[in-house]
């Protein structure tokens, strides 16, 4: 289930990008400046308290407890297969985020950024649907999920075309390291409660593994989730106004 939390997990970076804005009290960084990374960094670390509680003006939502009435995602790994529907889901922890690094790369209207984000632990929650398979087996079912992250740190890439004075995102990598993992799902598995908890604890004992087999296709499911997010915001704010 932590396909999930990396979708909740990677929108607290969108804060950095109003960074600039004047309208906000946060010190706006010029590209020419010889310490960049470190002004964007502070930048960042001033104005995130504004964006934890929300922006109604620009559509930017409370970051925590941070809210998705809906999500879907579709499996292919091996001979798993499916399709995911969460919905509600909630995520609490965001406003302890610790931002190490920023970096910026701009070249012929190709506008990269870059974010070393560590969060000390986040809580989620939600409904979810699950229509699938394992071989010729089927797995479908309908319940609540829960699950905790601890130590949760990692990297986040955003790169796009810089048109008209606006940055339009066109993908969005992320893949975090998590330090400790633990989840908890009822009513999930039609096939029975035994066997619900069997796959419940099978994930808790053998995430490290699971997580490292499923991360890179995680990043390719939510890629095109997450370009959604960042460029509705910049579809309001000049790129020469928070990056001038």
């Amino acid at each position: 289930m932590s396909l999930y939390t990396l979708n909740i997990f990677c929108v607290f970076t969108f804060g950095l990008f109003l960074a600039g804005e004047t309208k906000f009290p946060a010190a706006t960084c010029k590209r020419d400046l010889t310490d960049y990374s470190a002004c964007l960094r502070r930048a960042l670390e001033e104005a995130w308290p504004l964006f934890v509680k929300g922006l109604p003006e620009y559509d930017f939502p409370s970051l925590d407890p941070l809210v998705f009435e809906h999500a879907t995602a579709t499996l292919k790994l091996g001979e798993i297969r499916g399709e995911i529907i969460a919905t509600n889901l909630t995520a609490i922890g965001l406003s302890k985020a610790h931002f190490s690094d920023v970096r910026a790369h701009y070249l012929d209207d190709v506008f990269n950024l870059e974010i070393d984000v560590d969060v000390p632990w986040l809580y989620a929650e939600g409904g979810v649907n699950v229509n699938g398979s394992l071989n010729v087996f089927k797995i479908t079912g309908k319940g609540h999920f829960n699950e905790t992250l601890g130590d949760v740190r990692g990297t986040w890439y955003m790169t796009g075309h810089v048109v008209n004075d606006t940055w339009i995102i066109e993908h969005f990598r992320v893949t975090p390291s998590i330090g400790t993992f633990k989840i908890y799902f009822d009513n999930l598995l039609d096939q029975s409660k035994e066997f619900n908890d069997l796959v419940v604890n099978f994930v808790n004992q053998y995430w490290p593994a699971l997580y490292r087999v499923i991360l890179p296709i995680l990043a390719d499911i939510y890629d095109p989730w997450l370009v959604e997010f960042p460029n509705k915001l910049f579809s309001k704010v000049p790129f020469s106004e928070i990056f001038p």
